[in-house]
């Protein structure tokens, strides 16, 4: 697990870089590296610029704090950080809740207030590391060419068409399957980010911005439509979804 802490004050970065890494020793098969330390967000976007070229996810959890001095903020910084990289984890470090709303809008994973304790910092550790895990999971496909692994992560919806399943992906590629739609199905509706919306279509989640009432709003501004018979039943487990996922938060 990649780290980064961004903070202006020294001493709350330190202490947090030493708990950090205190909970990696922990919970980590070594080797573990002690999380980078950055005074201010244009510092820690300048690193991930000039490493991204190597390396698409240069950290793979970002602490950042939200009141930074005279430079940009925590909020600002991460929303520079959505632009350049949709995976890592975001964990907010701050003295006030005024901002806990509005973390949402750059897919926080949590939102840590000052002083926190040991336990706490566990606690969003530990989510940050299952969505890792989460992000990383696959299934295995066939492919125009063979077998293919796809992650779960990456897809955004599918499609049946012409006897072959469609894969629309989160980079705005399409990956033909030659699989039937019913084998295919099986794979993914196994997890509960994955929802049958209508015959030969399924959904994940994770890429929807809005529920609405006949469609979805996905997070690429396409739609895609819910079958009328299904709605309810579709609409009740996007709601438990997101419901459970706050839950988790909420521990």
């Amino acid at each position: 697990m990649r780290a980064a802490i961004v903070d202006d004050l020294a001493e709350d970065r330190e202490k947090l870089q030493k708990d950090v890494f205190r909970w990696m020793r922990e919970n980590l098969d070594p080797p573990v590296t002690p999380p980078m330390l950055f005074d201010c967000g244009e510092v820690l976007l300048d690193n991930i610029k000039r490493t991204g070229e190597a390396d698409s996810q240069c950290f793979d959890v970002i602490f950042l704090d939200i009141y930074m001095g005279d430079g940009m903020n925590g909020m600002d910084t991460a929303r520079r950080i959505r632009d350049i990289d949709q995976d890592c984890c975001l964990v907010f470090t701050t003295q006030s809740p005024e901002f806990a709303v509005e973390s949402y809008e750059v897919n926080s994973s949590w939102y840590l207030i000052k002083p926190y304790t040991y336990e706490k910092l566990s606690l969003a550790l530990s989510r940050c590391r299952a969505s890792l895990t989460e992000s990383r999971e696959s299934i295995t496909v066939r492919g125009e060419s063979g077998d293919e692994k796809l992650y779960l992560y990456d897809i955004v919806w599918t499609e049946y068409v012409n006897r072959r399943v469609i894969v629309h992906m989160k980079d705005g590629s399409c990956r033909p399957l030659s699989m039937r739609q019913g084998d295919f199905a099986e794979l993914l509706l196994d997890y509960p980010c994955f929802c049958d919306c209508m015959k030969g279509v399924l959904v994940n989640f994770e890429a929807v911005d809005q529920l609405q009432k006949d469609r979805f709003l996905m997070k690429s501004g396409q739609f895609l439509p819910i079958s009328r018979l299904k709605y309810q039943a579709v609409r009740e487990q996007y709601l438990n979804y997101f419901f459970a996922k706050i839950r988790e938060e909420m521990v």
